[in-house]
C-alpha cells in the first residue's frame, strides 16, 4: 500500500510540474509573438506615417505607372489636378477597361464574370491555403490565446463594454444622430431621414446556429424600433458576408412592417436576386446600384419643406462569399449619404412680404468592410468624388493577423488614414466588439485608435474628431454648416468614453 501511494503522490507530482512547465513555455512562446507583433505594428505606422508626408508621390507614381507620364504639375498637390491626366495604357493587374477616363474604378468582373478589385485583384481572390494557414496558426494561439480573443465574463463585458439604454430626447435637426447598435449595425438621422446600415440582429454570424457566436447581443432590436414607431427610409447592405447580410433580419424588418411609405433596400450589384429569394421581399422595394451609381429619396412636410436624400455606392477593397461555390458572383461597396433640406422662409417689412428658401446640407459615409490599397488612392478618391463628410463609420477590428486580414480589413492606424482620405470631419469607430472575427485581442482596437490618432493622426484629437461609442449610444454630430472647423471641443453632444483596456 505505501508503494502504491508513493508511486500515486510521484506521479501527482509529476504532472503537476509538467503542468507549470507547460504554462511557462506557453507564456513564454506568446509573450515572444505579442513582442513580434507590436514591432510589426509600430513599423506598419511608422510605413504610414511615411506615406502621408509622400500623399502626392502616391497619387504621381501611380499616374505614371498607368499613363508612362510625369505629371507637369509638381507644386499643385491636389487630387482634382492630379484625377485629370487621361489614362491611355495601363500594365500589371490594372487593365483600361476597368477605369474611367479620370482614372476611377469602374465595376469590374474578371473573364469568369466575377468581380474584382480593379487596382489589385489578388485583394479579392484570397487563397484557400491562406485560410488554411490562418486557421492553423489560430488553433496554436500564435497571436492570442482565446482568452485573449473572447470576453472571459458578463462582468468584463460590462466593465469595457456595456450596454446602454438611450431614452427618447429633444433631437437637434441641424445635427446627424447616430447610434450603434453593435458591429457595423448603425442607426443614423439626418434631416427627416433613418439609415439603417447592414442589419444583424442574429445570434450567430454563420450559416448555422452553432457557428461564430455573438458576445454582445444587439443594443437595441427590431421589436422596440416597430414600437417606437420609427420608420426606416433606406437600408443599405455593404456585401453578402454573415457578419453584414443577414436575411432573419432582413425578413423581420419586412413582417413587422418598418420601412417608411418610400423607404427601400440598398443592395451592390448582384444581391437583389438573393434577397428576393431568401427573403421575399418584392422587387420594388430593392434598389440595386454599382459602384458610383447613386438613387434618390424625397420627401415633404406640412411646412412646405422638402427633404431629399441621396444615396451613392462607392468602391471598397473587399470580397464576397456565402457559400464555397458563389465566390464574388456579388459586389461589395461603400455608400455615401448626402441630404439636403428646402425650407421657405418668410420676410415681411412694413411696405411688402419677401418669400426665400434656406438649404441645409448633411452627410454621412458607412465604409462597410474594407482594405487600405498599398499602391492606390482608392480612399482618396472617394473623398475627392463624394466628400467631404460631416461624419463617418468606419472599421476598426478583424486586422490580425495583418498578413491574412490586411486585404480585406484596416487595423486602427489605416482607419486613422481612412478619415483623412475621405475628408471626413467626425468619425465612429465600428466594427469590433461583438463577435471574435479575428485573431486581436477582443478590446484592443479602441486603444490602438487611440494611439494611432496620436502617432499618425497629425492633430487628430480621440474622443472628439474620432471616437468610439458604447452599444446602444445616440450620439449627435454638428454639420459644417453649423460650426466651423474643430476649434470647439465641446461640438459633440454627449459623448461618453468607452473605458479602454490596457
Amino acid at each position: 500500500m505505501k508503494s502504491i501511494r508513493h508511486n500515486m503522490e510521484f506521479a501527482r507530482t509529476r504532472a503537476k510540474n509538467n503542468m507549470k512547465f507547460a504554462r511557462t513555455r506557453a507564456n513564454l512562446y506568446y509573450n515572444a509573438k505579442v513582442r513580434r507583433q507590436r514591432y510589426l505594428y509600430e513599423s506598419t505606422v511608422e510605413h504610414t506615417k511615411q506615406m502621408q508626408v509622400q500623399s502626392k508621390d502616391r497619387w504621381r507614381n501611380w499616374l505614371k505607372q498607368a499613363k508612362g507620364k510625369e505629371i507637369e504639375n509638381e507644386n499643385d498637390d491636389t487630387a482634382s489636378v492630379l484625377l485629370e491626366v487621361e489614362i491611355d495604357d495601363v500594365n500589371g493587374d490594372y487593365k483600361r477597361a476597368w477605369f474611367d477616363e479620370d482614372g476611377f474604378p469602374r465595376t469590374s468582373r474578371d473573364k469568369n464574370g466575377r468581380f474584382v478589385n480593379p487596382w489589385s485583384v489578388v485583394s479579392s481572390t484570397p487563397p484557400f491555403s491562406s485560410f488554411l494557414r490562418w486557421r492553423r496558426e489560430r488553433w496554436m494561439d500564435s497571436y492570442a490565446p482565446a482568452s485573449l480573443r473572447e470576453p472571459q465574463s458578463l462582468e468584463e463585458r460590462q466593465q469595457f463594454l456595456p450596454i446602454v439604454t438611450c431614452n427618447s430626447k429633444n433631437k437637434n435637426r441641424n445635427n446627424i444622430e447616430f447610434q450603434w447598435i453593435g458591429h457595423s449595425t448603425c442607426l443614423v438621422q439626418m434631416d427627416n431621414f433613418t439609415i439603417l446600415t447592414d442589419p444583424v440582429f442574429s445570434n450567430h454570424a454563420a450559416p448555422i446556429p452553432a457557428g461564430v457566436p455573438r458576445f454582445t447581443p444587439p443594443a437595441l432590436n427590431l421589436e422596440r424600433l416597430q414600437e417606437k414607431q420609427q420608420h426606416i427610409d433606406a437600408v443599405v447592405i455593404s456585401h453578402d458576408h454573415y457578419d453584414h447580410l443577414d436575411v432573419h433580419s432582413l425578413r423581420e424588418i419586412e413582417d413587422r412592417g418598418l420601412l417608411s411609405e418610400r423607404g427601400k433596400y440598398f443592395v451592390p450589384l448582384g444581391h437583389k436576386h438573393y434577397i428576393m429569394r431568401t427573403c421575399g421581399i418584392a422587387a420594388d422595394k430593392i434598389c440595386e446600384l454599382e459602384w458610383w451609381q447613386s438613387s434618390t429619396i424625397q420627401k415633404q412636410e406640412d411646412d412646405s419643406s422638402q427633404h431629399e436624400l441621396k444615396i451613392s455606392c462607392a468602391p471598397a477593397q473587399h470580397w464576397c462569399s456565402r457559400t464555397p461555390f458563389d465566390r464574388n458572383l456579388r459586389l461589395w461597396c461603400s455608400w455615401a449619404f448626402h441630404s439636403t433640406t428646402l425650407t421657405p422662409t418668410s420676410t415681411s417689412t412694413s411696405t411688402s412680404t419677401s418669400t426665400s428658401t434656406s438649404t441645409s446640407e448633411k452627410s454621412f459615409y458607412f465604409a462597410g468592410d474594407t482594405g487600405v490599397p498599398d499602391n492606390f488612392p482608392l480612399h482618396e478618391q472617394i473623398g475627392e468624388r463624394l466628400g467631404p463628410f460631416d461624419l463617418a463609420a468606419l472599421p476598426i477590428g478583424a486586422y490580425a493577423p495583418n498578413w491574412f486580414m490586411k486585404e480585406s480589413h484596416c487595423a486602427p492606424h489605416e482607419t486613422v488614414q481612412i478619415h483623412r482620405a475621405i475628408r471626413a470631419r467626425y468619425s465612429v469607430g465600428v466594427h469590433w466588439g461583438t463577435w471574435a472575427l479575428a485573431d486581436e485581442p477582443y478590446f484592443e482596437p479602441p486603444r490602438l485608435l487611440r494611439e494611432a490618432c496620436t502617432s499618425v493622426g497629425d492633430g487628430l484629437v480621440f474622443g472628439r474628431d474620432m471616437l468610439v461609442v458604447r452599444h446602444g449610444e445616440r450620439v449627435e454630430f454638428p454639420c459644417s454648416d453649423d460650426v466651423d472647423g474643430h476649434s470647439n471641443e465641446e461640438v459633440i453632444v454627449d459623448p461618453h468614453p468607452v473605458l479602454l483596456k490596457e
